[in-house]
């Protein structure tokens, strides 16, 4: 008989909330650290990210490292993070809003199409925070008529006209979230879920299978199921036999499982996925790979207290060292360490330079709160944050027009103090430059 079992019922009880809480907490706050991480690396290549941050350091708080100040990274500041947190917190936010402590409810296709196209016309309404980023793919479907009616028809439509090839990362990357809102359910109800959370926008098989494998085993980490190397094989071979059996859609094409397991099995290393090789950076494969890949080494060199407080840091800056589509690689990745190692895990340096981390904070307390392993009532209903249109009046088109403006302005006076401060021109990354009003002129996908 184990030891902790000689410990009364309610301390047990205890021991198990806290852990769960450190891990559903971890995850959400690492997704969020990994994606305002990779923002200084996104889209270099792995030469360019070494040249530009020779000392391979990052640091948030309390002096941020300066950004390579280029068009892409010139909307943002050190400590904020992208479209990809936005996205899975659309997700979050509609879970948080219908349900309550003793009724789950998932996000429909729906819903979260009605909010998507709030956040590309309107911005990320909780905060006043712009709608940079927005994908290729993402832009297209969001533009289509009828999207907000049946968005996973449209978004069949998208793909099928190019040729049955696009697949992406954009659902991978917000999908995360699905594992944790599921952690009481079965595990059929998780990968569900998030196959028709992907399927809202990306309904290429590789893109529905990377969700499902990605938020089973975000579910998996936080429960204490998905512990070494072997039990993120069953997960797959799990999600294999369900999307065989139940998750295909009728005349979608064979997935390549052997090209899946070439990916997940981690034996390449981050080197071995191309995480820079030119247009494919964003194929989703890479992103599902790179996050597997780091929770087999975190898994590997996890020998005690020491190593937890280290590993975080050092994984998560190794992957987006290898540039790429680094915030979204991260992000996905931030999900999976963050859920295994914890949130005391989480560096300090960064988890106190977040732009917006107790909201950040608050709302993981509140989900804690909905899943029942933190004290405390909670009505979504009466939360404005949690509304579609996040408590605030809608803007106009003409109004945020002249918002982007403005925002336009400001990002060109910093460019130009940046220039006259280094005496030359910014530096200008390779891959995919520039930023974009959103409904009009979309950045990637």
């Amino acid at each position: 008989m184990s030891p902790i079992n000689s410990l009364p019922q309610q301390a047990i009880t205890t021991l198990l909330t806290s852990t769960l809480q450190d891990r559903i907490t971890g995850s959400l706050i690492g997704s969020a650290l990994g994606d305002t991480i990779g923002l200084y690396t996104e889209f270099l290549t792995s030469a360019q990210a070494q040249t530009s941050y020779p000392s391979r350091k990052f640091t948030l708080h309390p002096n941020p490292t300066p950004f390579l100040l280029d068009r892409h990274r010139a909307p943002f500041t050190p400590g904020h993070w992208t479209d990809d947190t936005d996205h899975s917190f659309l997700l979050l936010l509609s879970f948080l809003h219908n349900s309550s402590p003793s009724n789950h409810v998932f996000p429909t296709q729906a819903d979260f199409a009605s909010r998507l196209r709030i956040w590309a016309s309107q911005g990320f309404k909780p905060l006043g925070t712009m709608p940079l980023g927005l994908g290729k793919l993402l832009g297209t479907v969001l533009a289509s008529k009828g999207f907000e009616a049946e968005p996973e028809g449209v978004a069949r439509e998208y793909w099928e006209g190019t040729n049955k090839f696009a697949a992406p990362n954009g659902s991978l990357m917000r999908t995360h979230v699905v594992g944790l809102m599921t952690v009481w359910e079965g595990e059929t109800k998780c990968f569900e879920v998030a196959a028709g959370i992907s399927r809202a926008t990306h309904v290429d098989p590789r893109c529905v299978v990377a969700c499902v494998v990605g938020s089973g085993l975000v579910r998996g980490v936080v429960r204490g199921e998905v512990m070494k190397g072997e039990d993120i094989d069953g997960v797959i071979e799990r999600v294999r036999g369900w999307y065989e059996t139940v998750g295909r859609r009728e005349g979608d094409p064979e997935v390549d499982w052997e090209e899946l397991k070439r990916v997940c099995d981690g034996k390449g290393g981050l080197k071995g996925l191309g995480l820079d090789d030119g247009s494919s950076i964003g194929y989703v494969y890479k992103t599902l790979g790179a996050g597997l890949v780091l929770l087999r080494l975190a898994m590997d060199r996890n020998h005690g207290l020491l190593d937890r407080s280290r590993l975080f840091e050092e994984l998560i800056t190794e992957l987006v060292m290898h540039g790429g589509d680094a915030d979204t690689n991260a992000c996905f990745a931030g999900a999976l360490l963050g859920g295994y190692l914890g949130f005391a895990a989480l560096p300090d340096h960064w988890k106190n330079g977040m732009v917006h981390k107790e909201w950040l904070a608050g709302k993981a307390e509140l989900l804690c709160c909905v899943l029942n392993v933190k004290d405390g009532e909670y009505n979504g209903q009466e939360d404005p944050d949690t509304a579609p249109l996040g408590g605030k009046p809608a803007v106009s088109q003409q109004e945020m027009e002249a918002k982007w403006m403005v925002f336009q302005q400001e990002v060109m006076r910093k460019m130009e103090e940046a220039k006259k401060a280094k005496g030359s021109k910014t530096a200008e990354s390779k891959s995919k430059p520039g930023w974009s009003v959103p409904w009009k002129k979309p950045k990637k996908q």
